[in-house]
């Protein structure tokens, strides 16, 4: 499993203030580079969250109502707001080891304003739209959707290589929602999941604690 909070790496400079209002324990942060783009992954190892997230009210709601969590922790989501609200575009991203249970969360200017979520039930939230689902459960649907996402995030050209993996892979929803979330945070296509996992937790990192 896998919980972040990650931004792009020259919003850096807002984390330490974030991390103080946010958490309480020990934090983990490490810098990826991907290609001319970097990035900022941070994860608690041991941190808590100082308060409880402040979700929309439908989204509130149907956490209630269908008793499934969109993360693990409050940990992510409290400091994705923090992180927003001091200015950064902030991604929360979860997930299981096979990605039956995903969540990304886009927060800015201090709430979240985009959440997409698999899981025994799936769920996609924008304030324009409203609650609905990340993408139908037909594969040929999901492709089709998917394929027309990345290429509204980078262009046709560039979405080859992404879309051609994902579809190798039947488009599994959960890989799909994470993989289009990096893919629009980094502006290039990610690694696969499994190995995006690797090098974050083999990569070089800091300890930060916040009482």
């Amino acid at each position: 499993m896998f919980e972040w909070v990650v931004i792009r790496y020259q919003e850096r400079n807002v984390l330490g203030a974030a991390l103080g209002n946010a958490w309480r324990g020990e934090a983990t942060v490490a810098d990826l580079a991907f290609g001319d783009v970097a990035a900022t992954f941070v994860w608690p190892s041991g941190a808590t969250a100082k308060r409880k997230p402040s979700w929309p009210d439908v989204v509130a709601d149907w956490v209630e109502i269908n008793e499934e969590r969109l993360f693990p922790s409050d940990a992510a989501p409290v400091l994705a707001e923090e992180l927003s609200g001091l200015g950064a575009d902030v991604l929360a991203a979860y997930g299981e080891l096979d990605l039956s249970r995903s969540s990304t969360g886009w927060y800015r200017k201090g709430a979240l304003a985009e959440l997409e979520h698999v899981g025994p039930s799936q769920v996609a939230w924008t304030p324009e739209r409203g609650l609905g689902r990340p993408f139908d459960s037909a594969g040929r649907t999901v492709g089709a959707q998917v394929g027309r996402r990345i290429a509204e995030i980078v262009g046709d050209e560039k979405s080859a290589s992404l879309f051609d993996r994902l579809d190798g892979q039947r488009l599994a929803v959960g890989e799909a929602i994470l993989s289009t979330a990096f893919l629009r945070l980094l502006g290039t296509t990610p690694p696969p999941l499994a190995e995006l996992r690797g090098r974050v937790s083999t990569s070089p990192a800091q300890k930060i604690r916040r009482g």
